[in-house]
């Protein structure tokens, strides 16, 4: 038996690189927004604005600068039934927006113009106020006290004594400074010299609440239609307007309903080669291609093909890798190119993730309760892949795959219900309503981290003779303090010895909390220089060998240290027969 060369049986909280493998960062706590689990990510970046929103089942919480780490901030949407979303950013001709669907509240909005407001099928308009003495509450009906005007609320912004009313279904017209009432609750005066102004559109042809998931294709929104094998979709450049449908039911074999939906390229970007790929719960695709699905031609609107995947992970698990659309199943990582030319069956040969198969169909079977998401990270080299825990007793970790060579880890320790990127930073959230930001120092959130590396097992080139490795010296590349431990298990029994103890901590990087005019700015990143180097007794002897690593961090800054080799000496003793 030959093990594989650069491979390792178990790779711990090492990230692998092309040179050698090297320390994973720390996480810190950024945000709390109550008890409940952070189910969802929503993140804006439009015009120089960058915003992040994580979601609970009932609230959607601004935490992109929050006052405390600790304290919840304020709902900007609140009374929701669902906290898993789907969202996509699309800018048209009047404004940048974000549009998120739950499957089962009304489409949310959010433009920097008028802040969050759920869409359905009544256009929104803005009523602004002043003088308010008594506060308004959402759902009731006000009235103009010299217009007589009435109109519904679905949202109120509060800012004192002024603030805005988001009103529906309006009769008759409300003047400026006008007393307006509530009738449960409410007083001010109009301010709105210039009337009312119209906020959004309606999306007519189906309620809101029914659109599970959304995505981008040729200039469109698409949704998927929950729990039924219909997608809805809208007019060019738009974000309100009449829905078109397909329904798909006639295509897809095996049942269920459509999850998701996606754009794939043949190429590495948008362009006329463009894809629509319609997935259901049960792993069949379905693709599409065209600009118009109201099209009656085939230049329009054609069907390209039905292909089979096994079961996804999520409608979240998906990820664009250069040209192509890479899927989360239970059979692994696959690509959409690969499901094309395989059989359903075949495709874990295919799968990105085939040098962990057996790691990812076991976590696959016990934590299919949960959705699955990727997060890829080009600043770093490496995508993610949640783990969320399902039950008690499960560890908090991740898959994370090298972008450039393909090879695996994990990183323990990171409770990743979901996950977002957002200004070039990782977030995740936790099953006890934490926002986590990842890859920021040296500990996580004040616990430490153990780093394990454990080789595959290896004959040294000498099979079936006894051997006795007597010494072994590492060597490091590192700029950041570190204390390793060097071990080796033999004839394939893994035993590794306690953790050893941290290195000091060294010097804190954290993003904010630098003293003004103390703190060196744009200082170069510190250097790494060769370490290790030292020959430490082994005394191992056996007919196969693993070499062993494990380092415990509790830096307060993020580690800068890459294993890059290992020397040994040993005996070889006579083949026994």
């Amino acid at each position: 038996m030959k093990s594989k060369p650069f491979s390792a049986q178990t790779l711990e909280n090492w990230l692998a690189t092309s040179t050698g493998i090297v320390m994973r960062g720390g996480s810190v706590k950024r945000a709390t927004i109550g008890s409940a689990p952070v189910e969802s990510f929503i993140a804006y970046n439009a015009g120089g604005t960058k915003k992040i929103w994580a979601c609970d089942a009932t609230t959607i919480r601004d935490v992109t600068s929050p006052a405390s780490p600790t304290v919840p901030p304020t709902a900007s949407v609140s009374g929701q039934t669902s906290g898993y979303y789907s969202y996509v950013n699309f800018t048209t001709s009047g404004d940048s927006y974000v549009v998120a669907v739950n499957g089962t509240d009304f489409l949310q909005l959010y433009s920097t113009t008028f802040d969050w407001s759920a869409v359905n099928g009544l256009a929104t308009y803005r009523l602004n106020f002043d003088t308010q003495t008594v506060n308004y509450v959402s759902g009731q009906t006000i009235t103009g006290g010299t217009s007589g005007a009435t109109a519904t609320v679905v949202k109120s912004i509060d800012n004192g004594a002024t603030g805005s009313l988001y009103i529906q279904s309006i009769t008759g017209t409300f003047q400026d400074n006008e007393t307006v009432t509530g009738s449960v609750a409410g007083s001010a005066k109009a301010d709105i010299p210039a009337g009312v102004v119209q906020i959004s559109a309606a999306i007519t042809g189906l309620a809101t609440s029914r659109l599970s998931h959304v995505w981008l294709y040729r200039n469109r929104l698409f949704f998927i239609e929950g729990g039924t094998m219909r997608a809805k979709y809208l007019g060019v450049d738009s974000v309100t307007g009449a829905l078109g449908s397909l329904n798909l039911s006639g295509i897809f074999q095996r049942g269920g309903s459509l999850l998701f939906g996606a754009t794939w390229s043949l190429d590495a970007g948008d362009g006329i080669d463009d894809k629509c790929v319609f997935i259901t719960t049960e792993g069949e695709a379905a693709i599409f291609e065209g600009s118009n699905p109201a099209g009656a031609t085939a230049a329009e609107w054609n069907l390209v093909g039905r292909y089979d995947l096994t079961a996804p992970m999520g409608k979240r698990g998906i990820m664009r890798a250069g040209g192509d659309l890479i899927v989360a199943t239970t059979e692994g990582l696959v690509p959409i190119s690969a499901a094309i030319n395989k059989d359903a069956s075949a495709l874990s040969l295919a799968a990105i993730s085939r040098n962990i198969e057996p790691d990812w169909k076991r976590e696959a079977a016990a934590r299919l309760s949960l959705p699955w998401e990727i997060i890829k990270w080009p600043d770093m080299n490496y995508a993610i892949v949640s783990l969320p825990v399902t039950a008690l007793g499960q560890s908090p970790w991740s898959f994370v795959v090298n972008l450039e060579t393909g090879a695996w880890c994990k990183f323990v320790g990171w409770e990743t219900r979901c996950l977002e990127l957002h200004d070039s930073r990782l977030f995740f959230g936790t099953n006890d309503g934490l926002v986590m930001e990842g890859e920021i120092n040296g500990n996580d959130n004040g616990l430490p981290i153990y780093y394990t590396y454990v080789g595959n097992p290896d004959h040294m080139k000498s099979l079936g003779a006894l051997k006795t490795v007597h010494q072994a010296r590492p060597t490091f590349l590192s700029a950041t303090p570190y204390s390793s431990q060097i071990s080796f298990s033999v004839n394939y029994s893994v035993s590794l010895p306690p953790a050893p103890v941290a290195a000091d901590g060294g010097t804190a990087d954290l993003w904010d909390s630098g003293q003004w005019d103390v703190m060196l700015w744009d200082q170069p990143a510190p250097t790494p220089s060769i370490g290790g180097g030292q020959w430490l007794s082994i005394g191992k002897t056996g007919y196969v060998m693993q070499p062993q690593l494990q380092i415990t961090g509790f830096l307060n800054q993020r580690p800068v240290t890459e294993f890059v080799q290992l020397d040994v000496t040993f005996e070889i003793g006579g083949v026994v027969v």
